[in-house]
């Protein structure tokens, strides 16, 4: 999928982030209860979802500029 739709990949994985980002700031003062589990869980997933948009990112580069150069050849 990420080959042949690579922003369309991209966008879901930021959106998810974002949405993550905002489950976490509800909680962020707390210190116990729900509302800590679920502003922790937010804020990993957020942090995860990061690091998984930096990779795709990376890797759809790495693909266009392999497509660039073998369609010159």
């Amino acid at each position: 999928m990420l080959k042949t739709h690579p922003f369309r990949v991209l966008s879901v994985v930021a959106v998810v982030a974002v949405g993550l980002l905002f489950l976490s700031a509800p909680g962020a003062h707390a210190t116990s209860g729900a509302w800590y589990y679920i502003s922790a869980f937010g804020w990993f997933g957020f942090l995860i979802m990061a690091l998984v948009f930096a990779v795709l990112a990376v890797a759809a580069a790495v693909m266009a500029l392999g497509r660039n150069r073998s369609s010159r050849a």
